[in-house]
C-alpha cells in the first residue's frame, strides 16, 4: 500500500475532528522523554502532528510512532512511511467497524 491509496481509503470513512483523538495524542506526547518538541493541527479531515526528537535516530523514531498507534488505534489499522533526508514521514490510518476512523500525518526530524 502507498501513501495515495491509504488518503483514497480515508476519504470513504467518517475522519471527521474527535476531541478524544486530540486530547489523548496530546497526553501521550507530552510524556515522551525523547521529544524536544511538537505541535498537533487538525486540517482537512487530517491530524497533522510533527515531532521535534532531542536526537533523530531510526530506533526512537520507530518506538514512538509505534507507541502511538497502540496508544490511539482502533479495530483496523494501516499506516505507510516515507524516508526523507532529515525526517521520517508516516501516514497512520485507524478505524472502527462502524467507518468512524481518523487519519495522522506525522513528521519526526
Amino acid at each position: 500500500m502507498d501513501k495515495s491509496t491509504l488518503l483514497e481509503l480515508s476519504k470513504k470513512l467518517d475522519c471527521q475532528y474527535e476531541i478524544g483523538i486530540w486530547s489523548e495524542t496530546m497526553d501521550f506526547m507530552e510524556r515522551q522523554e525523547n521529544v524536544e518538541s511538537f505541535s498537533l493541527f487538525f486540517k482537512e479531515e487530517q491530524y497533522n502532528l510533527r515531532i521535534q526528537l532531542r536526537e533523530l535516530n531510526r530506533v526512537t523514531t520507530k518506538e514512538i510512532f509505534n507507541s502511538l498507534v497502540q496508544f490511539l488505534q482502533y479495530n483496523s489499522t494501516f499506516y505507510v512511511r516515507e524516508d526523507h533526508l532529515d525526517a521520517i514521514h508516516y501516514y497512520f490510518l485507524s478505524s472502527t467497524d462502524a467507518y468512524k476512523a481518523f487519519i495522522f500525518h506525522v513528521v519526526i526530524n
